[in-house]
């Protein structure tokens, strides 16, 4: 009887055995998810506004998935080249982050160190697409240019503009000893409505963006706030007197003269009149009344 029970003990345990077996053959397998670069659109600019190409100076994040020996951060040399652990040298240069993934797996698999390497790359800083604004900017510097980089978005990341910034931004393109130096303005002194130029206008790699101070004229003698002040469009002589403050008691609307500058370099002292117009560099003053 004890035999009996002992042999019906071990039929149920391996019943038990198998039936576990069988219920976790049945279970999915869970997809094994690729680690990889952010992909290419079709039109060669990477989804998220990520880095489209790298270049001397960047620096690379590399990892491979599952082995984090072969990890790596490099900096691109200028050369264009980096230094892979079990690869050597590599010519990255002009390379999407995804395609120099790609190109370290390759190298990895010919060369037998992993059968399916799944290797990421990620650029950490950008240095070979920089482009540069300078002038009447409240955050003047050089900026990189990471996917697609408007002259607009460029002035927001500066601190938009001072208030003595002229209505013009000049962006200097090409070598500086090149044929092909282009030079290119636009308006941007419309800041409640930006021009469709200013927001459609993306820069390039080496771009330097110049923002002048306005052109200016200056105002003393009796009015309430002397000083210098940017020229506006059509400005004259009774625009000129209301920001400044206007006149003070003691002043003249008859004795009012402007100092000018001719083209050859010399004063001219003008005797003008409240619609007479004012000009850049002007110099404004308001005399007293002899009475």
């Amino acid at each position: 009887m004890a035999c009996s029970s002992a042999r019906w003990i071990i039929v149920l345990g391996i019943v038990g055995m198998l039936a576990g077996t069988a219920m976790a053959a049945a279970q999915p397998v869970p997809p094994v998810h690729r680690f990889d670069a952010t992909p290419v659109q079709s039109d060669g600019m990477e989804t998220g506004g990520v880095v489209r190409s790298v270049g001397p100076g960047d620096t690379l994040g590399i990892n491979v998935f599952g082995q984090p020996e072969l990890g790596a951060q490099v900096t691109i040399d200028a050369d264009g080249q980096i230094t892979v652990p079990f690869l050597g040298v590599l010519t990255v240069q002009g390379l999407s982050p995804t395609a120099v993934g790609q190109l370290i797996a390759d190298g990895l698999r010919s060369k037998g160190y992993l059968r399916d390497p799944q290797v990421g790359v990620e650029v950490v800083r950008v240095r070979s697409r920089i482009a540069s604004i300078l002038g009447e900017v409240n955050r003047p510097g050089r900026y990189p240019i990471e996917g697609r980089l408007t002259l607009l978005e460029l002035l927001a990341m500066a601190g938009g503009l001072k208030d003595g910034a002229a209505d013009t931004a000049v962006i200097l393109r090409g070598q500086d000893d090149g044929p092909a130096r282009q030079r290119i303005e636009l308006f941007v002194g419309n800041r409640q409505q930006p021009a469709r130029e200013l927001q459609d206008l993306a820069l390039q790699a080496g771009d330097i963006v110049y923002v002048s101070q306005a052109p200016h004229f200056f105002i003393h003698g009796e009015v309430t706030r002397s000083g210098s002040y940017p020229v506006e469009p059509e400005l004259d002589v009774m625009r000129a007197l209301s920001i400044a403050g206007g006149m003070t008691d003691r002043a003249s609307a008859r004795r009012i003269t402007v100092n000018r500058k001719a083209p050859d370099g010399t004063m001219t002292k003008l005797k003008v009149g409240l619609g007479d117009p004012i000009l850049p560099g002007d110099v404004i003053f308001v005399d007293e009344r002899i009475f």
